[in-house]
């Protein structure tokens, strides 16, 4: 069964469709992986979902990408699979996520970060 096939691919938030290309390879990628984390790992120090980030408004996206990103920076290394760290990768792709979002919407960051 693919992507299509189970529904996120109609479930992904409109902003994000009006998204140049590249960023919307990145945000759905970013949230494909977060599923596959939290779905694998039976421990996680935060719980997420995050379907939010790819169905929600960008507001909502933003907070939750930085809260991730926040939440999981500094944590002790949690290798995945291929030895990556995913606590530091959970982290870094929030990060970039949320970055991105402010980009296209730079209202997201109401005079904060």
């Amino acid at each position: 069964m693919t992507a299509l096939d189970e529904g996120r691919a109609g479930r992904l938030a409109g902003w994000i469709r009006n998204l140049n290309l590249a960023d919307q390879v990145f945000i759905t990628g970013t949230t494909l992986v977060l599923e596959d984390i939290r779905i694998r790992r039976a421990d996680p120090p935060l719980l997420f979902d995050e379907a939010i980030l790819r169905e929600s408004d960008p507001a909502t996206a933003y907070r939750l990408a930085l809260e991730l990103s926040d939440g999981y920076a500094g944590l002790l290394p949690a290798p995945g699979p291929d030895g990556v760290d995913e606590n530091w990768r959970i982290s870094s792709m929030t990060r970039e996520l949320a970055n991105r979002i402010a980009e296209h919407h730079p209202e997201v960051l109401g005079g904060g970060r």
